[in-house]
């Protein structure tokens, strides 16, 4: 028996557990939201919730159920009325996570990504108004998120401490050979000073030696004198010299003096200087031991940035860089290399409908007992492609970053053709981890030779009936591919699109 059921989102209340509509689309996907579409009966009346529709878009939930078990739910997102006809659209409710913006600030270091998923989710929910109800299920052994980006900040932080400290001992360094020119500058004046003194003396002595010489030349002529000059006069002129001589030594007595005290001066000023000339040698070699550890910080700086552009560190979410909730939630699971689906289920007293996001290494299973054959429950043609220009068995991811800085990621796979390269352009993505998720499925997608995209099954047929198959299980399609006859191509379903109570549209990709 098949019935739709509404629920109330707010509370959980079940407002109709019949609903009269007719689907005209109902379906799950792989690592994503399901869709629903479909008709209201024209009993408008009978379908109100006093001022208000019975389905209101992001207000309500629609479920399937098919004998008891809840086969799929969905948010509605649409309900508007067309003359006597009544649309009905939904989602499934992963999403609610896109396009609503990470409001927060998260930084994990050696975490679990699919705790982060978790994290995400409880996010979104948070706020008032915003609860959905929606629990994730799982976890992985992957670890995410080093700490070399607090490493990277501690080692910063030591820098601009160091290069205070240089900047602090140079600046000390200069005080002091500022203060030792000034301290020069005044005993130099001083010295120049007393110099000064010493030639002005030395001036008069040589003065005063003239006049010296002038004495005794004026003795020596009158000695030498014919006839001889009279005694008075070689005794006055003896007198002259004698006083001559003695004023010359009376002259350098002042210059003996302030030579004296030039060398006073001298002393004075090599003791001034001797004190502060140690104190700058200290300084010196302060500033330098301050430059040697300011460039050994920067040496660990240097080798943290690399370390930190290399892992990136903690794994971030930051309201900053306006991440996107559903983007984030995605990126966690890739990193923890696992997959991911929508599950709902009634509770076990049936009294509420559980919905999780299921997180586990990989959705579905090996249908080794079920058969997709063209002509039988396959109602289509089914379309074989093998596209050469699609075709690549080496794909390259550039990341986010700059020049030789950019996250990059080379994946290749041996098949016996030869190397064609695909250039995957991830500059949104900045972690490695999700960049090698990327690179991996697109080169899994690239490689492939024969390929199914969809097919169109009758599931009234005994091969595979509706039940026995879901998304992510891996299935084994027959078909005819002109001359190379009939394939058994193994595909795997990542999407389902019920058109009707017994005939689906699978979305395939090669296993």
């Amino acid at each position: 028996m098949l019935r739709y059921i509404v629920e109330r989102v707010s509370d959980g209340e079940f407002l109709e557990l019949e609903l009269p509509v007719t689907v005209s689309g109902s379906g799950e996907k792989l690592c994503g939201p399901g869709s629903f579409s479909g008709s209201l009966a024209p009993v408008v009346d009978a379908l109100r919730q006093g001022a208000g529709l019975l389905i209101d878009q992001y207000a309500t939930w629609v479920h399937e159920e098919t004998d008891g078990i809840i086969r799929g739910t969905w948010l509605a997102t649409r309900s508007a009325l067309d003359g006597f006809e009544w649309a009905v659209e939904a989602a499934g409710f992963s999403t609610f996570l896109q396009g609503r913006p990470y409001e927060g600030e998260y930084r994990g270091v050696r975490v679990d990504p699919v705790a982060v998923a978790r994290h995400v989710w409880a996010h979104a929910q948070a706020p008032a108004g915003a609860g959905l109800g929606v629990t994730v299920v799982g976890s992985s052994s992957v670890r995410v998120g080093t700490d070399s980006d607090e490493k990277l900040a501690a080692a910063q932080a030591v820098v601009a401490t160091r290069k205070k400290g240089k900047a602090a001992a140079t600046a000390s360094k200069q005080a002091k050979a500022t203060q030792i020119q000034s301290v020069t500058k005044q005993h130099d004046a001083i010295i120049k000073a007393r110099q000064a003194t010493v030639k002005a003396a030395q001036g008069v002595v040589k003065t005063r030696q003239a006049t010296a010489k002038t004495r005794l030349d004026e003795l020596q002529v009158l000695q030498k004198q014919k006839p001889p000059a009279s005694a008075a006069a070689i005794t006055s002129a003896k007198n002259r010299r004698a006083a001559a001589v003695q004023a010359v030594a009376d002259a350098q007595v002042p210059v003996k003096n302030a030579q004296a005290s030039v060398k006073a001066a001298q002393t004075a000023k090599t003791n001034a200087l001797a004190p502060l000339k140690g104190q700058l040698v200290s300084l010196q070699a302060a500033e330098k031991a301050a430059g040697d550890a300011q460039k050994k910080a920067e040496d660990v700086a240097r080798a943290a940035q690399d370390k930190a552009r290399d892992d990136g560190g903690a794994w971030k979410l930051l309201w900053w860089d306006t991440p996107d909730c559903f983007t984030a939630f995605e990126e966690a699971v890739e990193a923890a290399g696992m997959e991911w689906q929508e599950w709902s289920g009634w509770n076990a007293d049936r009294t509420k409908i559980l919905k999780q996001v299921r997180v586990v290494p990989r959705v579905g299973r090996k249908q080794d007992g079920l058969r997709f054959i063209e002509g039988d429950n396959v109602i289509d043609k089914v379309v074989v492609e093998d596209d050469s220009s699609d075709y690549a068995n080496t794909v390259v991811g550039i990341g986010a970053g700059e020049g030789r800085a950019a996250l990059r990621v080379t994946l290749s796979v041996p098949d016996g053709r030869r190397r064609k390269v695909h250039v995957l352009d991830a500059k949104q993505v900045t972690k490695k981890p999700v960049l090698e998720k990327l690179v991996r499925d697109e080169l899994a997608r690239r490689s492939r030779k024969l390929v199914v995209d969809a097919i169109r099954v009758d599931t009234d047929h005994p091969n595979a009936g509706r039940g026995t198959f879901g998304i992510g299980d891996t299935v084994l399609v027959e078909s005819e591919v002109g001359w190379l006859g009939r394939q058994r191509l193994w595909h795997r379903i990542v999407e389902i699109e019920w058109v009707g109570l017994n005939v689906a549209d699978l979305v395939l990709e090669a296993a």
